[in-house]
């Protein structure tokens, strides 16, 4: 019977992963009156008013041509036959399999797991960009594929199938595609600096079909090769050009600076990034941590409005999907480390509540994911969150100066690398002025331009 059972959940499996294929192309090749009166079926199949109201607004967006329309016509006709197989699978496992072990994990734990784990397998690199956030950890240890490999089976069985790589370098990580082809239901986002992508990595993504990498830039050519190295910037746009030729979907990573922040949102930028094929790009705004970090380089408060509102624009007129760190906080109500959304896990095995936030109280080497997820400490910032009800400032760091620090202290936390409590303590006067003047900014801002946030979290 059990044989039986495994015999046709993979069959049914398999049909689903055939079906969701089969959509993608149809939403890809199919006019737009087609797919409208598709959305009608929908809506009267729909189980709750809430999924009826999800296809509405998707039905108003075909009408109106929205850019997600045109985004997800062109990733559709854009995706290699392996990243459709991919994508099908990741979707099947995390709509029929996921959501279970998601469920049963929160009856018995409280809370849900987090959406992604975060991992650093190296912190070896082969740049040395002024103010890299990871720029101070040690070199000395990569974390072993039987470490990461473990790591991403335990995070399976509690209904995680989305991790995100980074470094370091994660390309010099030369077990990575191999842990990766261990987990072909799983989807792994690869962030690198582009500069050791050739035809054969991208032939080897190319055969996995389940790991997209984000090329980290700074801006248009002068802004990257002045923080990452001459020539960087034209490497990155060769990366670009072997992905789109591929069939390979890919994202973009900047962080806004003092220097940059207009820049990263400029309409000649988005549109290189658009030409180049990318389909999604991460702002993180510099953060004071990590390689000799200065103040002076976090953008004003007035350039991190700015970016917020140059992203809720672009969105709303051009085919890309973006998502400000920060500006978005309201998305996703807050603050989202701790294990609320995403834990970071170094190249050591310490288990960080964030990839800005460098202190620890457990390593995954000495315990599993789980226990590493309840810890007391982990615990302690999710009961903290929000820090605030503006979640447009969701930052215990720089937007609530002392609120980490005091939790940090209270639990026993340690820097995991040396200099990484300074945002803890030694810049706290400053970020307390830096926290007020956005505060000023984004009070009026929260109450003109999120009282939608109420009446969704009212629903």
């Amino acid at each position: 019977m059990r044989l039986q059972n495994r015999i046709g959940n993979r069959v049914w499996k398999h049909t689903l992963e055939k079906s969701i294929d089969l959509a993608i192309r149809l939403i890809s090749s199919a006019s737009d009156d087609n797919l409208i009166r598709l959305t009608y079926a929908l809506e009267r199949l729909a189980p709750s008013s809430t999924d009826a109201y999800s296809v509405r607004v998707v039905r108003d967006a075909f009408r109106s041509g929205h850019p997600s329309i045109i985004l997800a016509k062109k990733l559709g006709r854009g995706l290699s036959e392996n990243y459709r197989r991919g994508l099908a699978n990741f979707l099947v496992r995390t709509l029929f399999y996921d959501s279970h072990a998601r469920i049963g994990y929160e009856k018995k734990h409280g809370f849900s797991p987090p959406f992604t784990v975060l991992i650093s397998p190296t912190m070896r690199c082969n740049l040395s960009c002024d103010g890299c956030f990871a720029g101070e950890y040690s070199e000395d240890d990569d974390l072993s594929a039987e470490v990461m490999q473990r790591i991403i089976n335990e995070g399976r069985n509690i209904g995680i199938g989305f991790y995100t790589i980074l470094g370091g370098e994660p390309l010099l990580y030369k077990p990575l595609f191999n842990v990766i082809e261990q987990s072909p239901d799983s989807i792994f986002q690869i962030f690198t600096n582009a500069t050791m992508v050739n035809e054969r990595v991208v032939e080897r993504l190319g055969e996995l079909g389940n790991a997209i990498l984000v090329l980290s830039l700074e801006g248009l050519q002068r802004e990257t090769d002045d923080r990452r190295g001459r020539g960087i910037f034209d490497r990155v746009m060769r990366a670009a050009d072997l992905l789109r030729e591929s069939r390979a979907p890919f994202m973009f990573s900047v962080t806004p600076t003092r220097k940059n922040a207009e820049v990263v949102v400029s309409d000649e930028f988005i549109g290189l990034m658009i030409e180049k094929g990318a389909v999604f790009g991460w702002y993180f705004s510099y953060m004071p941590v990590g390689r000799k970090p200065d103040l002076s380089l976090m953008p004003t408060p007035e350039q991190r409005d700015y970016v917020r509102r140059r992203v809720n624009e672009i969105r709303s007129t051009k085919p890309i999907i973006l998502i400000d760190f920060w500006g978005d906080g309201a998305l996703v109500s807050g603050c989202l480390a701790g294990g609320r959304q995403f834990i970071h896990i170094t190249n050591n095995g310490d288990v960080e509540p964030c990839i800005f936030c460098h202190v620890a109280t457990h390593n995954i080497k000495e315990t599993s994911l789980v226990e590493a997820l309840n810890s007391e400490f982990f615990k302690a910032i999710r009961k903290a969150q929000p820090f605030g009800h503006n979640h447009i400032r969701p930052c215990p760091l720089i937007d609530h100066p002392g609120a980490m620090a005091g939790l940090v202290k209270r639990y026993g936390a340690v820097p995991t690398h040396e200099g990484a409590d300074k945002i803890l303590s030694d810049f706290i006067p400053e970020l307390r002025e830096y926290s007020t003047g956005v505060k000023e900014i984004y009070k009026d801002v929260w109450e003109e331009e999120y009282g939608w946030y109420e009446r969704w979290v009212s629903r």
